[in-house]
């Protein structure tokens, strides 16, 4: 006997079409076998989306859950499908894989998102620290770096500007091309944070016995503050021509007078 693809009715091993609704029915029709099961030619396509979603959505998270929900849907309707008109639709094992796979990206989504809580917090930490102790390394450099141009320029501090490129500044200067790298003399943000240098008063340029920069000062104070607060910095930082650094513990710009960094309000003295 030979059942219909279409309507299931039973014919005849001769029968070349059906009694009941008058489809072709054999071997020879459209590529059926006598069983009325397509081995070749079934469409698979909600199938094979469905197995490629979710394989891809382990290990993108469910790509953000689309994903996964694709994988489950394509996987159902391929099921229903193949179920109800197996002589067009295959690839069952393709859509089962597809909805196992889905739902076990939803499943894991739950975990990596506690994962996320407990590591972001500890990487945006990790990067403050990096940035406040990196604003501390240069605030102590561009001290170095006056102290050091204040010995070629008859005891006067200067700009940055003139730290950088001391031959524009100094007369007839003879020491090191620079005192200071193009990082921090150019006064840019760098590693999260803005930086000013504060110039005290200017100096009495007659008082001096070589020549000297028609732009120094008796003193400056160098301050670092957060360009985001509690992002990427905590503290801001001031240091000056005396050596000391303070920093303000919430942030806040540190006061700084005539060249010099107060330290006696919310600025503390760094040990």
């Amino acid at each position: 006997m030979i059942v219909c693809p279409y309507c299931q009715a039973q014919n005849a091993d001769t029968a070349t079409y059906c009694i009941r609704c008058g489809q072709p029915v054999g071997r020879t029709a459209a590529g059926l076998p006598a069983d009325g099961q397509l081995s070749e030619g079934q469409k698979k396509g909600l199938a094979l989306t469905s197995l490629i979603f979710g394989i891809v959505s382990v290990p993108t998270l469910g790509c953000l859950g689309v994903g996964a929900l694709v994988a489950i849907v394509c996987g159902i309707i391929a099921l229903v499908k193949a179920k109800n008109e197996p002589h067009m639709y295959g690839g069952k094992g393709m859509a089962i894989t597809g909805i196992v796979t889905g739902g076990l990206s939803f499943l894991l989504l739950p975990f990596i998102g506690v994962i996320a809580a407990i590591a972001i917090p500890s990487l945006l930490r990790a990067r403050v620290s990096a940035n406040e102790s990196a604003a501390i390394g240069d605030v102590r450099t561009v001290i170095s770096a006056e102290v050091t141009y204040q010995a070629s320029n008859g005891g006067f501090f200067d700009t940055l500007e003139c730290l950088g490129t001391p031959a524009s500044c100094i007369p007839q200067h003879s020491g090191p091309p620079t005192f200071l790298d193009s990082s921090l003399s150019s006064g840019l943000p760098k590693n999260g944070y803005r930086r000013t240098l504060h110039l005290g008063p200017a100096a009495d340029l007659s008082q001096s016995l070589q020549p000297v920069s028609p732009t120094s000062v008796t003193g400056f104070a160098y301050v670092a503050v957060p360009l985001q607060r509690n992002q990427t910095g905590v503290r801001s930082f001031c240091g000056d021509h005396n050596g000391i650094i303070c920093a303000t513990v919430d942030g806040s710009e540190p006061e700084v007078v005539d060249g010099e960094c107060q330290t006696g309000g919310s600025c503390r003295v760094l040990q």
